[in-house]
């Protein structure tokens, strides 16, 4: 028989960000607990908000599956004699496993045929299951932080209050935090509640629960708010500024959506339109209100937690408080723009940005140099476009503004910069420097804002290594993974060819010379290139690229990302031709008899067999399509031009004796399979690739 379960944990109020992945860790560990139980099940669902966490299961069986377990026994020779009747030891075995002689199987192993027996255990009642298997999944659930409340010491993200456990009919009984669970949970806060009587069925549990105010199905709530926000926004005669990260915040900060339009002063509008929308977002959790060209109106739409006897009242309070952030904005505001924004870089002296690495001031001078190098190789022209923005980028740090929002880092800078009548291009570079932010991020529009954000990243990983603090296990906390990934992305966004080797030699002289640390330079650079190389084959096999095909790219060369991004894709567009596969065993060949050989120079007059003249004609004429090829950043035609060389190849191997005896003819056809190769390895290096 199969039943449902609902099971709901009752809390104060939940961190908003803590529970979309306390969600997903609750659902994929029930879905392991139940499998690793023996417990069949059709269906697993988790439902949320903050005041609870509540997982259901479908068509959940009312009985482990049996176990039928192999038990080996001795060998049929030692079980049985030579006119097949049973020996002691036969008889011992099915005695203390409670079987009879004819229960004995025998079966052929490694070792010989042995005796055994297939004991069946018996599953247990599902629900004495879930009795001891629910305290320890809800345990196991977890949270960026945690607080204990109660004198077990248990831990959770906020006190439970309340514990729901229901199977089919049945109210399971257990007890954790000294809480005994049972079949009652509790309505809203504020509106319901009281105490709500809870089935196992998912539909009459949502409606009991919405009856109480409580809309617990988190896709449900965020459709209700992303309905009501965009309503009332054509109300104002605009439309919703929307935003995926405010909506789910939201989402998971209310139990029962109500949402109302505000408005404030027009005369607010002269500030900054980023300014007024951190203001709204960040602390408000306001939407913004936007007309038909993009451009903001006095309006902002808030979220609320309850439904309201008289919305005018909470509308009046909630512009009330965003009035006096707005004042505070725009004092800030004001305040900064009494100063040229090149009047806060000395300040940034008095700003310690790491004991060791010196200040803020120091590691502006860092990114200033590293990023004139980079301009240097790249972008000559605009050096000095990207060296002024370098020095002023980390001035709006110390601005009031930022100070009070430190999420318009960089953004205050831009609009600092415009104000101080700095050049445009300038004023972008210092944006977007801190681009992208996040993974999939927008990134540096401008050549000049992609110099200076490689430039900072590659400071802060070099200089974060060389002080040990390097990325552990799931310990990341400088973010150097993500950092590191964006210098991937801006690389191959922009096209730019950079040896990442020469960038860390150059950060890590430029870091020594402005702190006098001493460091491993050589050692921390392979550690540092190593960590490049694991983010980008992670990047591109996440892109659907097969990890051989993504290794033999990069096990060729990898110091130029935007060349090794290229032939990934190149040998990956060519792996379904019929050629490729033997072509990849032969190059494997090619690799191993150069194993442990001398490289000579090749000699044409000693090439005499007509397979090996036939196979160097075929290696020079390739060549000299495939390198201007490369140069075009045309890496699949160049592929296609090497399989080209399958039976030339094929030939020499069938009708030449590479190894032969004469030691010139031996060093000379070694030559020409060194020639096959490097050919080969100006792609990728094919003997990475699977059979």
């Amino acid at each position: 028989m199969q039943k449902n379960l609902i099971v709901e944990i009752g809390t104060e109020e939940i961190p908003a960000g803590f529970i979309p992945s306390a969600l997903d860790a609750l659902k994929n560990r029930a879905e392991e607990r139940l499998k690793d139980n023996r417990l069949q099940f059709k269906d697993v669902r988790t439902l949320g908000t903050p005041r609870r966490l509540t997982l259901w299961v479908e068509g959940l069986n009312d009985r482990q599956d049996d176990l039928v377990e192999r038990v080996m026994g001795p060998p049929k020779k030692v079980a049985f004699d030579d006119s097949g009747n049973p020996t002691k030891a036969a008889e011992g075995f099915a005695k203390r496993n409670n079987v009879t002689i004819e229960d004995l199987e025998v079966i052929e192993t490694e070792r010989g045929p042995y005796c055994c027996i297939n004991k069946v255990i018996e599953g247990r009642p599902t629900r004495d299951v879930l009795e001891e298997l629910l305290p320890q999944l809800i345990t196991e659930i977890p949270f960026a932080k945690n607080m204990k409340w109660e004198d077990s010491g248990f831990r959770f993200a906020r006190p439970i209050r309340w514990l729901v456990a229901v199977f089919g009919e049945d109210t399971l009984s257990f007890s954790l935090a000294g809480i005994v669970s049972g079949n009652e949970s509790y309505g809203h806060r504020f509106h319901a509640p009281g105490a709500i009587k809870v089935s196992s069925d998912l539909k009459s549990y949502e409606e009991a629960l919405n009856a109480a105010f409580v809309v617990v199905d988190q896709e449900k709530r965020r459709e209700a708010i992303r309905e009501q926000a965009t309503r009332l926004a054509e109300e104002a005669g605009g439309r919703l500024l929307f935003d995926e990260d405010l909506l789910d915040l939201n989402t998971f900060l209310v139990e029962y959506p109500y949402c109302i339009l505000g408005s404030f002063e027009e005369a607010f509008l002269a500030l900054p339109e980023e300014v007024l929308i951190t203001v709204m977002k960040e602390h408000q959790k306001y939407f913004a209100v936007v007309d038909g060209d993009g451009k903001l109106l006095p309006h902002f739409i808030s979220v609320n937690n309850i439904s309201p006897k008289d919305p005018d009242l909470l509308k009046k309070g909630h512009q009330r408080v965003l009035r006096a952030r707005l004042n505070d904005a725009r004092f800030f505001f004001e305040e900064d723009l009494k100063r040229p924004l090149e009047d806060y870089v000395k300040d940034l002296a008095g700003v310690i940005f790491h004991k060791e690495l010196g200040s803020l001031l120091d590691k502006t001078n860092r990114i200033k140099a590293l990023a004139g190098y980079i301009s240097s190789i790249v972008a000559p022209e605009s050096r000095a476009t990207v060296e002024r923005a370098a020095i002023l980028s980390k001035a709006d740090l110390v601005t009031e503004m930022v100070g009070e929002f430190p999420d318009l880092q960089g953004v205050m800078g831009r609009v600092y910069a415009q104000r101080s009548g700095e050049d445009e291009a300038v004023a972008l570079a210092i944006y977007e420097h801190y681009l992208p932010k996040s993974s999939g991020g927008e990134l540096p529009s401008s050549l000049e804002g992609a110099i200076l954000s490689i430039a900072d990243r590659a400071d802060t990983i070099c200089s974060t290594f060389a002080l040990g603090m390097k990325p552990t296990g799931g310990q990341d906390p400088f973010g150097l993974r993500r950092h590191a990934l964006g210098i991937l992305h801006i690389l191959e966004d922009r096209g730019i060819s950079i040896s990442l080797e020469d960038l860390i030699e150059k950060a890590f002289d430029i870091l020594t010379e402005s702190t006098g640390l001493s460091i491993s330079k050589i050692e921390l650079k392979e550690e540092i290139l190593t960590f490049f190389r694991t983010r980008l084959k992670n990047e591109l096999v996440s892109r659907g690229l097969r990890p051989d095909t993504v290794e033999a790219a990069l096990k060729a060369c990898f110091d130029e990302p935007v060349d090794a991004i290229l032939r990934a894709r190149a040998i990956e567009a060519v792996r379904t031709r019929p050629e490729f596969e033997p072509l990849s065993i032969a190059f494997k060949r090619c690799m191993n008899i150069l194993k442990g050989e001398t490289r000579s120079c090749l000699k044409e007059e000693l090439l005499k067999e007509p397979a090996e003249v036939s196979l160097y004609s075929a290696i020079k004429d390739a060549r000299e399509k495939v390198l201007p090829l490369l140069n075009e950043k045309r890496h699949e035609d160049a592929m296609l031009v090497l399989l080209g060389l399958k039976p030339a190849i094929d030939r020499f191997f069938d009708e030449v004796l590479v190894m032969a005896e004469d030691e010139a003819i031996r060093a000379n056809r070694l030559a020409l399979i060194y020639e096959i190769s490097s050919l080969f390895l100006s792609i990728g290096d094919l003997s990475a690739i699977s059979g």
